[in-house]
């Protein structure tokens, strides 16, 4: 356009010195000429009229351009200014006016910086030092503030120009777009993507990505926790964690193609760890499913494999470990349960012989040495005391020892069952089995029932024999050891001294199933009649138990092995004594009020303590003792404590010493020593007799409790 201009202009100079020559040469002009003359400025005059034409739609077009500008540049969607090397706003349009919150002509003249937040002074600083320094395009983001202080993100892309008119000082133009929305969202997406990234950190479960090749392409850091750095296993592949015997089974799985209800839930494998060295492993519980880019011609490709493997081996060592308390827990019912059939047979069987055990000892005192009727009655009273050593088994495994436990040596007890006929009678039946013996001479004692550890003995000779086939050795033996870890099948051993009575065979050792319930009262695999009632093994149990002793059970195919262990007593072993005669412990004719709900019961307590020179009252029940002591006063009561129906023994003696609060009395029972005795005792009851009792028994705890 401006050009064009200049050529119209020149055209009008030109005709002008036209004229002006002309004009000087009119006078020289021929008169003939003048009409050629005249025509040829009619021709120069509607030619400058042409030329102010065109010269005026040029303006017009100029100026209609300009508008144009100023409105495209004024209502642009961008923000655009210019400002001076000095930082000075030089031009702005509507719309940067606007973003910043002033009048357009107010802009011009004012500081950009002005309109910069305070933190992002530096940004701007940077972003006009890179302009000057490279004379190249530059971008930044920053935050900046509108004339009321609100803030706003926006970024700017800037030049540098020379403008001619301000004397070609360099002036940076830029354009201004308010992205605070975008911003806005980046800032969330960031903080949704950091939440998230927080969450798989703190899940303990692997959270794993695949490409369709089945490499890794990201893993959560629970990784760490088997010995792995999320690093190191991007781009391997996956089934280089699985344990080689678990891999064509989890190869589908784990690499999962499926989506939806058809994808993996909860299958389990085995997962290689670093933890350990060899080779270890954990199982996992596998979920996966496919992933797929967004459907093209209805089917979309696939893209890989997302899943979470989550550790159950701890789960299922608890569930291991649950199953076997579980077991361990039903064992004991089950043994509770024939305890209290045991135990309530013992009772019954206790008080019948009572009068097989008591009247033969009667009988024998008024028998002369020479007759005739006297081995037999010798006869019926060692059977009375074999059932009643029988009922002594029952009763263990009822978990209640009734007699007396006091200081012992394994090495004696041992000693004793090699000498007696019961023995002797074992050698019989396995006359192909050697037994030998290594017993520590500097055995420690333990505290205990004589009778029950000597059964234990025989119980597990028995026991030993019975594993061997054919020929074969057992070896017994003692010694002393000291304890500070727990043994096999106990979380918690007190630790401290023990002395251990081992007995070991080389028989064919017990299957894993059978070992986990040989001490189950009436389980065996031998020959029942010939090997016994099944009641062996239990009855060690439950002595060792009742003993606060432990028992290890070691066993392979080349023979079994079993060590009870019992905590030593530094208390000396006393002096037995032989039968004492009847005049040592008979009484001086003090009176007896015998309580028992059983007639035969009362009967022989009171032909005994008759004998025993007392004098014998009997009644059927508690309440009939109360009403007896209420008008007649007695030396000692003979209080058996379980009757029925009725109140018991022990609400019997609460009764009574509220009538008179110094009553003596000796509590009896057919079964084991238990609370409601002890409770008895607490109260001012004297020693607890276990029935059938012996005249020297029950003699000499009279003849105490009546000194007390």
């Amino acid at each position: 356009m401006l050009k064009k201009l200049r050529k119209q202009a020149e055209k009008r100079l030109l005709a002008k010195k036209r004229l002006l020559e002309i004009d000087a040469n009119l006078s020289n002009t021929p008169l003939k000429n003048i009409d050629d003359l005249i025509h040829e400025l009619e021709v120069h005059q509607i030619e400058l009229e042409m030329q102010n034409e065109e010269l005026r739609q040029s303006q017009l077009d100029l100026e209609a351009a300009r508008d144009k500008y100023a409105n495209l540049y004024n209502f642009a969607p961008l923000g655009y200014f210019s400002i001076s090397d000095k930082g000075l706003i030089l031009d702005a349009n509507f719309v940067c006016a606007t973003l910043l919150g002033i009048e357009r002509g107010r802009l011009t003249g004012q500081r950009f910086t002005n309109f910069i937040a305070k933190d992002d002074q530096d940004v701007f600083y940077l972003h006009r030092q890179n302009l000057f320094n490279t004379k190249t395009e530059q971008v930044c983001e920053l935050k900046l503030k509108n004339k009321n202080g609100t803030e706003f993100y926006a970024q700017l892309e800037s030049n540098v120009v020379n403008d001619e008119e301000a004397g070609n000082y360099s002036v940076i133009r830029s354009s201004l777009c308010d992205i605070t929305e975008r911003k806005q969202a980046e800032m969330a997406l960031i903080a949704t993507k950091q939440e998230i990234e927080s969450i798989v950190k703190t899940v303990p479960d692997i959270i794993y990505r695949l490409d369709p090749n089945g490499r890794i392409t990201f893993v959560s850091d629970s990784v760490k926790r088997y010995g792995y750095l999320p690093e190191e296993l991007i781009g391997t592949n996956v089934m280089k964690m699985v344990y080689p015997e678990d891999k064509k089974n989890t190869i589908h799985r784990i690499k999962e193609r499926r989506t939806g209800d058809r994808s993996t839930k909860s299958f389990e494998t085995r997962l290689i760890t670093k933890n350990q060295m060899p080779v270890s492993f954990e199982v996992f519980i596998i979920s996966a499913e496919g992933l797929y880019s967004p459907a093209t011609n209805g089917q979309g490709t696939f893209m890989g494999t997302q899943g979470i493997a989550r550790d159950i081996s701890e789960r299922m060592l608890a569930e291991e470990a649950l199953r076997q308390s579980q077991e361990k827990i039903t064992r004991l019912q089950k043994m509770e349960s024939l305890g209290l059939l045991a135990g309530g047979v013992a009772h019954d069987l206790n008080n019948v012989l009572s009068g097989i055990v008591g009247y033969p000892e009667l009988l024998l005192l008024d028998l002369p040495g020479d007759s005739k009727l006297r081995k037999p009655i010798e006869t019926i009273q060692t059977a009375g005391h074999r059932a009643v050593a029988i009922v002594q088994d029952l009763l263990t495994v009822a978990r209640g020892v009734a007699t007396m436990k006091e200081p012992l040596s394994l090495n004696d007890i041992t000693r004793d069952y090699l000498r007696s006929p019961e023995f002797y009678k074992f050698k019989e039946y396995h006359p192909a089995v050697t037994l030998k013996t290594n017993l520590d001479t500097d055995l420690l004692n333990i505290s205990g029932s004589v009778v029950h550890i000597r059964k234990v003995v025989m119980n597990l000779i028995s026991n030993a024999a019975e594993a061997i086939e054919g020929s074969g050795t057992i070896a017994l033996s003692t010694v002393n050891r000291y304890i500070d870890k727990p043994l096999r099948g106990y979380d918690d051993v007190k630790t401290g001294k023990y002395a251990v009575l081992a007995v070991s065979d080389d028989g064919s050792g017990i299957s894993s199933e059978d070992l986990e319930r040989i001490f189950e009262p009436f389980y065996t695999k031998k020959v029942m009649g010939r090997s016994g009632t099944g009641l062996g093994l239990a009855v060690v149990w439950n002595v060792v138990q009742d003993h606060k002793g432990y028992v290890d059970v070691q066993s392979t195919e080349n023979g079994t092995t079993f060590e009870l262990h019992f905590p030593i007593t530094r208390e000396a072993i006393a002096d037995r004594e032989s039968s004492l005669p009847i005049g040592d412990y008979k009484g001086a004719g003090e009176t007896i009020l015998v309580v028992d709900d059983i007639a035969s019961q009362r009967e022989i307590a009171c032909d005994m303590l008759s004998v025993l020179g007392y004098k014998t009252t009997a009644v059927s029940s508690g309440e009939a003792a109360v009403e007896y002591l209420q008008a007649h006063a007695v030396d000692l009561i003979l209080l058996d404590m379980i009757m029925d129906p009725g109140i018991t023994g022990r609400e019997t003696y609460e009764r009574v010493i509220k009538i008179n609060p110094n009553q003596k009395a000796i509590i009896t029972s057919g079964f084991a020593e238990t609370d409601e005795v002890r409770e008895a005792q607490r109260l001012g009851a004297g020693r607890f007799i276990k029935k059938p009792f012996t005249l020297e028994k029950i003699g000499f705890a009279l003849k105490d409790e009546l000194k007390s």
